[in-house]
């Protein structure tokens, strides 16, 4: 059996990435009609999260050098948000789900799409 210490070191080190990836700990979430509106307004990639969720954390963190072009949207803290991502689901509360900037719903993006997504130029008016 390993050392004792090396459990509490372990739990230690994913508790600390946790926060360091969360997007609430730089106050990014917003609300789902706040993203909406900035999705409609700018284009804006808006990805639905939520704490303690594995496939969050791990897109949040493969996303860390483009996450301030993200809209973050915690479905735990916006029961519109949670309605929101079930209705796309099929009755599922499945995070991430992303919306990309030309409306589509992905549910668990990888990160690949969703950084191709972000260096599509909008389309001139």
């Amino acid at each position: 059996m390993g050392h004792p210490g090396w459990g509490v070191a372990a739990l230690l080190a994913a508790l600390i990435g946790a926060w360091l990836a969360a997007p609430l700990r730089s106050d990014r979430s917003l609300t789902h009609w706040d993203a909406q509106q900035r999705h409609v307004r700018d284009g804006a990639v808006v990805v639905y999260w939520r704490p303690g969720s594995i496939g969050c954390l791990r897109l949040r963190s493969a996303l860390r050098s483009v996450s301030d072009q993200i809209l973050w949207v915690n479905v735990w803290a916006d029961d519109e948000a949670a309605a929101f991502v079930r209705d796309v689901n099929g009755g599922s509360e499945v995070v991430p789900t992303a919306i990309l900037r030309n409306g589509d719903a992905v549910t668990q993006p990888s990160p690949d799409a969703v950084r191709a997504d972000l260096r599509v130029q909008p389309e001139a008016v």
